[in-house]
């Protein structure tokens, strides 16, 4: 007998991706392992090649929620311009972001949907694979791992324990911040007008958010214990470091200014979707 599915009928996953295919369908296999299914899956692409158009499609076939491509030219890295017109496309009331990076336990949609709460956002942990690992896995596409798996860093971080992240608060202000383990309402992120657009390469976009969410009265709220993932290894190029110096300003004008909105956000897209 097949195991009835269960919908999480308000809530949306956003996965972002660009150009890598073997880690994408191990992160599609992590999520048609879920013990509760988000109501859709996005794929927020970055301006990928066919490759991982025709990964997404041949997924569409086996998904038993809608699998939509967000796709927007390649431009570099936009991250958060992927973001926003994915979000503008979701239908769920509630938002999980994760990235193409990153395979997520079975109860990972599960635990932030039951954590969720007014007035909070949601930032969750991840175990790290390391770079040999890693390879075999994108050979096997085995998305089933525990604190056993060999190559893994923080593997505690995949013990699945409800009442710890009570216990354990984590940490605070945008220390630790992760977009790839996150969720929020959808009205709050509309709210501040979805991520800053203005953030040119990697880095800051997910902390500079969550700086206008405090500004807008939101709390943070740690899930240690829930949401396990695990990180697939990938090396940084040394662009990241000098994109990262660069975005600095544009976050520390955030903070010094109290900005509640992004400058070049989420609105762009909100009129033109479908509702």
């Amino acid at each position: 007998m097949n195991k009835k599915l269960i919908v999480a009928d308000d809530t949306t996953l956003v996965i972002t991706t660009y150009n890598n295919p073997p880690f994408l369908e191990l992160v599609l296999k992590g999520v048609l392992r879920q013990q509760v299914m988000p109501c859709e899956v996005i794929i927020a692409d970055d301006g990928s090649t066919s490759e991982t158009k025709e990964l997404i499609e041949r997924y569409k076939k086996c998904f038993p929620v809608p699998l939509i491509h967000s796709w927007i030219p390649d431009e570099g890295f936009r991250a958060a311009k992927s973001r926003n017109v994915a979000i503008s496309k979701a239908h769920g009331e509630y938002i999980i972001t994760i990235d193409g990076d990153i395979v997520i336990s079975p109860s990972f949609v599960k635990d932030h949907v039951a954590a969720r709460e007014p007035g909070y956002f949601i930032n969750g942990s991840r175990s790290r694979l390391m770079e040999k690992a890693t390879r075999k896995r994108c050979a096997s596409l085995d998305p089933r791992f525990s604190v056993f798996t060999i190559g893994l860093k923080r593997p505690m971080n995949l013990l699945r324990i409800p009442w710890l992240h009570r216990l354990v608060k984590g940490a605070k202000g945008i220390d630790k911040i992760r977009g790839c383990n996150m969720s929020f309402w959808k009205a709050d992120i509309v709210a501040v007008n979805g991520f800053e657009e203005r953030f040119v390469g990697w880095g800051c976009e997910d902390t500079e958010l969550v700086d206008r969410f405090y500004n807008i009265g939101l709390k943070r709220k740690n899930i240690k214990g829930l949401a396990p993932c695990v990180h697939l290894y990938h090396p940084k190029a040394a662009v990241n470091y000098k994109t990262h110096k660069a975005n600095i300003p544009i976050r520390e004008e955030t903070e010094r200014l109290h900005k509640t909105r992004a400058d070049k956000g989420l609105d762009q897209y909100l009129s033109s979707s479908s509702s």
